[in-house]
């Protein structure tokens, strides 16, 4: 039931300069009406594997590898072959780029505000659905902004934006544990999470106390973009040096691309140390951006007599809610790419256990028929004892979103929102 799939490959690079000339795509359009740009990789029968491209002036170009059902394809219309041989090759130079999200991380435009209504000072970086105000260094911050960029693509492939004009979701990045609290104090309320939505302010706050981590991994970077400069200008001389004698050339570039190699290595460990060190708060964060996402862009609140109307379909209910936010937790972040899609080992391995023999001492799963009626009370835990019910309660909403979102590929479809809209009426 629960095979392991792994559908996103995120990747994100950005060009050193902007360009200044348009690209041309193949169009893949959903029979939802979505529609996706970028390269057709592999069609057959069952599939076609396609990498989408998002190409924002003054941001990352960002990559995400996936596939669709010949159910789910309205119409692809692909480049000739002329036009598909420039597309790949212009991917493939944005791939080779740089070390890691190096490349990436400078391009990146910051601005100088304040932390909250402090005189702190903050930085901010700007995109369509998101807005990040941080007190975090800026070494951190470009990381986070550039997680965050490659996480919504994520979430727009699992579920495109249906309100693309929603005011963008403001992001805040304690840069201390100090910052954060006075940040949670200030709501009136107590959590043990690193990240928290206020729904009603469309609002995430976020705690992190890296600002050692932050030195360290912006001085290693500067380093290894220094290597980098060098070894492209001695490769630049050689080109002169040795025109016309290819053998020679050959030689002497083998032995810059080797010491480019170990420089990438290197800055790819460099991005790892990062995704180590952050791995709880990021995951805490992506699952609130989640919910911050669905509910501004895809499914935001509505009344009754409007779903009636025909003017939205309401929130998503709080089971399904909870279970796709945690489908983008934990994400595989390798040499600068991000791919979610697979099952988690430890929650994929609980399920089979409790599925497999079930017993008055494991409890097990929560019954489908109590998990599809569940509400706030059954993913909240207010009291140590309540701890059993609230895992089992997120266990269970966790296993059927992934089998409705990977197995049988329902979700941002027409009978997802029928069945949304008939919960909230």
């Amino acid at each position: 039931m629960f095979r392991l799939f792994v559908v996103l490959l995120l990747t994100a690079s950005l060009s050193s300069a902007q360009p200044t000339n348009t690209w041309n795509f193949d169009r893949l359009e959903l029979k939802t009406g979505h529609v996706f740009e970028g390269l057709v990789l592999e069609e057959n029968v069952y599939r076609t594997s396609f990498r989408i491209v998002s190409r924002p002036a003054g941001r990352p170009t960002v990559t995400l590898t996936t596939w669709f059902t010949p159910a789910e394809i309205k119409k692809l219309t692909k480049l000739n072959d002329e036009e598909r041989k420039v597309l790949k090759d212009r991917l493939t130079e944005l791939d080779n780029q740089g070390a890691g999200d190096s490349a990436r991380l400078s391009g990146m435009e910051l601005k100088a505000t304040i932390w909250q209504s402090s005189e702190t000072k903050a930085l901010r970086y700007e995109s369509d659905q998101f807005e990040l105000v941080s007190g975090a260094p800026e070494e951190i911050t470009r990381r986070a902004a550039l997680r965050l960029e490659q996480m919504n693509a994520a979430f727009t492939r699992v579920l495109p934006p249906r309100y693309a004009a929603a005011k963008p979701i403001r992001v805040e990045l304690a840069g201390t544990n100090e910052q954060y609290m006075a940040a949670i104090h200030s709501l009136g309320t107590s959590v043990l999470n690193s990240a928290v939505y206020v729904p009603t302010e469309n609002r995430i706050i976020c705690g992190s106390e890296l600002a050692r981590l932050g030195e360290e991994l912006a001085k290693t970077r500067k380093h290894h973009e220094g290597q980098l400069a060098a070894i492209a200008k001695t490769e630049k001389d050689l080109r002169e040096l040795y025109k016309g004698q290819r053998t020679e050339l050959e030689r002497y570039l083998s032995t810059t691309k080797k010491e480019r190699d170990k420089v990438i290595v290197a800055e790819r460990e460099n991005t790892a140390a990062f995704d180590r060190a952050t791995r709880q708060m990021f995951g805490a964060l992506y699952h609130e951006a989640f919910h911050a996402y669905a509910n501004s862009f895809v499914y935001p609140a509505r009344t009754v007599e409007q779903i009636r109307d025909g003017k939205g379909f309401g929130e998503l209910p709080r089971w399904l809610n909870e279970g796709l936010a945690q489908l983008f937790e934990d994400p595989i972040i390798e040499a600068g790419e991000l791919r979610i899609g697979h099952a988690d080992a430890l929650r994929l391995k609980q399920v089979q256990s409790y599925l497999k023999s079930p017993t008055v001492e494991t409890i097990g799963l929560v019954p489908l028929a109590d998990l599809l009626v569940s509400g706030k009370e059954q993913f909240v835990t207010a009291h140590i004892n309540q701890k059993e019910i609230t895992d089992r309660s997120y266990l269970s909403a966790w296993a059927l979103a992934y089998y409705l979102t990977f197995e049988k590929r329902l979700i941002g479809t027409k009978v997802l929102d029928e069945y949304i809209a008939a919960v909230n009426t």
